[in-house]
């Protein structure tokens, strides 16, 4: 199957050509069909990063009347990032339409937002429950006359406590509307929310397909409590080209790792419900355009960062359930790429990773930390690799290449050195601040739980013996 297999209208085609869209993933050649096809209510269940935007956003696109001036569609997403990442989606595929949406959010000030839609006129809103409804009671956002309400990523929207502004905003739409719901997991709330609300429902499954995805090597490590941090920086330190995400249970985690890791010299942001959305636009933007290399996140908070090309994810500590495991490892190997999760946990938790390996059906390995000389190896090597590059280009340049000012000092103070004294001068003055944090470091080797052998039962004579 194809995008031109849905017949949608020329402009919507024709933005998807633009794009480079050409094979539908499971979850849009599921959905697609089916929502331009009829009017039922639609429930979806896909893990994240497997394309449910643009199943849901294609339809409604082409279902739209663009000579109306009402609001015709709301999408609600749990967090700000991926309403942005929604509209900037719908702006995209509606470049060639008459198509108008408009993204709302808190942690901003409403005027814009008001002002954007009375001059406006949406034809879609996208935005977090909290400030549409505070927009539907200021009588800014009117549902009456919609005809399409999508819960994105249902499950975290729910876990986060909104449950009463999506049945408050599903009461605000009249009878003839498509309700839709994607997520990627079917907790009790939603199970409930599809039986209150949803009328004449299609409920498609979308196989968990990267569960066993090889393309991502998994390996956990235990060590202490007290050695979680410094576990982290030193598999970061032994990393080549990192690109990744480190996934946090709390805010205050994020904020507490993220501090840590800028203390010892890593190239870090942090993004966390807590933060202003100036903020948390300058940490997504840095971190996308890779002027930051290490983002450190909840999982809440991740949602809407959509790349493509992360190296590792690490997980400092296990998340809540196994299904927040295959999303946040999810976000390596994408797009015909390798990729690397590793698992920090302390010793209590060695027994979840049974239930995680379970659940995925795939062992995951354990494995040692690297040891100090390791991580002084792979520093010196990556030195010495930068420095023959440099020498190199130097010999390139031949005749052409030009000192510095100040090379005369140098070779006055140290021209009577051998090669073999030079060369350790250079070293100890480039590497002896390293070393000595290196030697500083804790051992913190991976840390086994010993299983407790049962106590042997007191030996009892018997009566005839103590008689």
């Amino acid at each position: 199957m194809s995008f031109s297999d849905f017949n949608l209208n020329e402009n919507i085609q024709k933005a998807i050509s633009d794009l480079g869209f050409t094979i539908p993933t499971v979850i849009q050649s599921i959905a697609i069909p089916k929502l331009l096809e009829t009017n039922n209510d639609f429930v979806g269940q896909a893990q994240t990063g497997t394309g449910k935007t643009i199943a849901f956003v294609l339809p409604i696109l082409e279902k739209l009347n663009t000579s109306s001036f009402d609001v015709q569609a709301l999408i609600l997403t749990p967090t700000r990032e991926l309403a942005n990442q929604v509209e900037k989606e719908i702006v995209k595929l509606g470049k060639y339409t008459d198509i108008r949406s408009q993204c709302v959010y808190g942690g901003t000030e409403y005027e814009p937002q008001i002002e954007s839609i009375r001059k406006g006129n949406p034809h879609i809103i996208v935005g977090t429950p909290g400030r549409v409804i505070d927009l539907i009671k200021k009588k800014i956002i009117k549902l009456d006359k919609a005809k399409f309400c999508v819960l994105d990523e249902a499950d975290e929207m729910l876990t986060m406590g909104f449950v009463e502004d999506v049945q408050f905003a599903l009461s605000q739409f009249n009878g003839n509307r498509q309700l839709m719901m994607f997520s990627a997991t079917m907790p009790k709330a939603i199970l409930k929310l599809i039986d209150d609300s949803f009328k004449n429902t299609i409920i498609e499954t979308v196989e968990k397909e990267s569960l066993n995805n090889d393309d991502i090597t998994q390996e956990y490590f235990v060590v202490r409590e007290k050695h979680m941090r410094e576990a982290l920086s030193r598999l970061i330190d032994s990393t080549e080209n990192l690109y990744a995400i480190v996934f946090c249970r709390t805010k205050i985690e994020t904020k507490e790792v993220g501090d840590d890791l800028k203390k010892r010299g890593f190239s870090v942001d942090v993004l966390n419900g807590d933060m202003g959305q100036t903020e948390r636009d300058h940490a997504m933007n840095g971190f996308k355009k890779k002027k930051v290399n290490i983002l450190v996140c909840t999982d809440v908070a991740a949602r809407g960062i959509d790349v493509d090309s992360l190296t590792h994810v690490f997980n400092y500590g296990l998340p809540r359930d196994n299904e927040s495991y295959v999303h946040r490892i999810g976000r390596t190997g994408r797009a015909g790429m390798t990729g690397t999760a590793f698992t920090i946990i302390g010793p209590t938790h060695e027994n979840s990773i049974r239930s995680l390996e379970e659940h995925i059906g795939r062992k995951i390995k354990k494995s040692n930390l690297p040891s100090v000389e390791d991580l002084k190896l792979k520093i010196v090597t990556k030195e010495v690799i930068q420095a023959k590059q440099i020498f190199e280009a130097i010999a390139r340049k031949g005749d052409e290449f030009k000192t510095e000012v100040g090379f005369d000092l140098l070779e006055e103070n140290f021209g009577d050195l051998s090669k073999e004294e030079l060369l350790k001068l250079m070293f100890v003055w480039k590497f002896n601040k390293e070393m000595r944090h290196l030697n500083n470091l804790a051992d913190i080797e991976t840390f086994t739980v010993k299983k407790k052998k049962p106590k042997k039962k007191p030996h009892q004579k018997r009566i005839s013996d103590r008689n």
